[in-house]
């Protein structure tokens, strides 16, 4: 790559690929751009996560090894210097902060994209001191950016609303969900107990077991579901609610109900064989788990939260949606979605409106108005 000046070299910059949907998004960017003839390089802050054994051969993994802004800003301008690719696309704040700041420093013809993979407001509200200052050093930055991207509506709208200025460089294009392989993986065996012995149907959620993704509240309303009917709640991830969400349901009395069996290399197994997914989320950007889930034909069941979700779901056409950190709507949309399942049919197809081939067609739109502005 060093010093070549080809129009198609791209550098793609992320903390890790610890398994969360922006990590996620990027490795399938990568691919899909790679086997568009882009020559692509992931940076990685960390070279850890489980996506690691993912990585194509045609994509060259960077670990930088670093934590913090000034080590990681240091190392990527080395890295820049060196290797001179034509775009640097980031995602997530301090890798956001970290390459317009390589940008100011370098002044040079590198073209930096950001990608907003949350809703920048919603974020901002919930995060403690530390990261409001991240936040807040990543907004001031944006003006540095030749494209700010976004993979919802909502969230770019949004994104002008705060900062007006960056409006004609904001764009919408859709994380890549929905691959050519997810129907196979889907197939795949389950691993669990619950799934083979026919018993009591699975109600299931996938994610980061955080405060935002407000399990909590989900786990609330599986035990008015339980009250009512048999059946078992599985919530695949893993993080720091862990212990929390387990001492609720063992308060609730159905903790013989509930299982938390970590994170999940291949989800679309369990959605597959789940009679129901559930998000529960505070706010999301644009939850690749819920088109992941309506691609395997599993009814689904949101929140109506701030970020993409609304529009995914056709504003409850593909999915029922109801009010944030409310136990008793959830729980009776649940029982509603397993009495009154969409046909796979429906769900499938408007889950391949988000379809990988998409996603990376807009990508590439993407850089190439960039290099070409």
């Amino acid at each position: 790559m060093e010093g070549s000046g080809a129009k198609k070299e791209i550098a793609l910059f992320v903390g890790s690929l610890e398994g969360g949907g922006a990590e996620r998004a990027m490795l399938d960017i990568g691919r899909g751009l790679a086997r568009r003839g882009f020559v692509v390089d992931l940076v990685l802050m960390r070279l850890t996560g489980p996506y690691l054994a993912d990585v194509p051969e045609s994509v060259r993994v960077v670990g930088l090894n670093t934590r913090g802004l000034p080590a990681t800003l240091t190392a990527l301008v080395s890295y820049l210097r060196r290797r001179r690719p034509s775009v640097l696309l980031s995602t997530l704040p301090t890798c956001n902060v970290a390459a317009l700041l390589a940008r100011v420093l370098l002044r040079c013809s590198l073209a930096v994209i950001v990608r907003q993979a949350s809703h920048f407001s919603m974020d901002y509200a919930t995060r403690r001191f530390r990261g409001r200052i991240a936040l807040s050093l990543e907004r001031a930055l944006w003006r540095f950016a030749n494209a700010v991207l976004t993979n919802s509506c909502a969230g770019a709208e949004d994104l002008k609303r705060i900062a007006p200025r960056i409006a004609p460089r904001v764009r919408v294009i859709r994380n890549p969900v929905v691959g050519p392989n997810l129907a196979a993986r889907a197939a795949e065996p389950v691993d669990h107990p619950w799934f083979h012995d026919g018993q009591m149907p699975v109600v299931l959620a996938a994610g980061r077991l955080s405060p935002v993704k407000d399990h909590a509240t989900l786990v609330r309303a599986f035990a008015s579901v339980a009250g009512e009917r048999m059946a078992r709640l599985v919530i695949i991830g893993e993080g720091v609610e862990r212990d929390r969400l387990l001492a609720l349901a063992r308060e609730l009395g159905i903790a013989d109900r509930v299982d938390l069996p970590g994170f999940q290399r291949n989800p679309f197994a369990w959605m597959a064989r789940a009679r129901v997914f559930v998000m529960s989320s505070l706010f999301e950007g644009s939850p690749n788990a819920l088109v992941q889930a309506m691609a395997c034909g599993t009814t689904v069941v949101s929140t109506d939260c701030p970020g993409g979700t609304k529009e995914i779901l056709g504003g409850g056409t593909w999915g029922a949606l109801t009010p944030v950190g409310d136990h008793r709507a959830l729980g009776a949309a649940i029982s509603e979605a397993m009495d009154n399942p969409l046909t796979p049919n429906e769900l499938i197809g408007r889950a391949n409106d988000f379809a990988a081939e998409s996603s990376i067609n807009g990508y590439e739109a993407a850089i190439t108005a960039v290099l070409n502005r």
